[in-house]
């Protein structure tokens, strides 16, 4: 008994379906590489608070001139606060751009998300498949059997 090829039922192109996971897992990879030495940046607008945020060292750069210590230290906690988080935003912005350039402007577009429903009818079509499979193997193990009793 020759088992189905999956390929066909679901009119899939399976060696084409890998080569192009293979080149999603490379420019994954790469965009791993990239975002890895990535800094965000972010200062006040007078430029006497600056500071750096990485992925690796968290704050991993502060500029603080000393004219910005007069403002006293809750608010230049504050200050140091949202700036911080400024710089993370900033890092996400450069990660989206990097992933942008490697995977296109639509990488992360609602068309580039699968569709559930036909998902569901994939996942039905291929349960169907393994249930027929499954039938015909147990008719030939039974056949077998039954040749094997005589």
């Amino acid at each position: 008994m020759e088992l189905p090829d999956v390929g066909k039922v679901f009119g899939l192109d399976i060696a084409g379906l890998a080569d192009q996971a293979q080149e999603q897992a490379s420019k994954a990879a790469e965009l791993q590489r990239r975002v890895s030495g990535l800094v965000g940046h972010a200062e006040t607008a007078d430029g006497r608070i600056r500071l750096s945020f990485s992925p690796d060292e968290g704050l991993s750069e502060l500029h603080i001139d000393p004219r910005a210590m007069r403002i006293g230290s809750e608010e230049l906690a504050a200050t140091i606060r949202e700036l911080t988080r400024q710089a993370m935003r900033d890092l996400a912005g450069r990660k989206q751009d990097a992933a942008r350039e490697l995977f296109g402007a639509g990488f992360e577009s609602e068309a580039a998300k699968p569709d559930p429903e036909a998902m569901r009818r994939a996942l039905r079509g291929m349960s169907e498949v393994v249930e027929s499979t499954g039938q015909e193997m147990l008719t030939l193990v039974d056949r077998l059997r039954r040749g094997v009793e005589r």
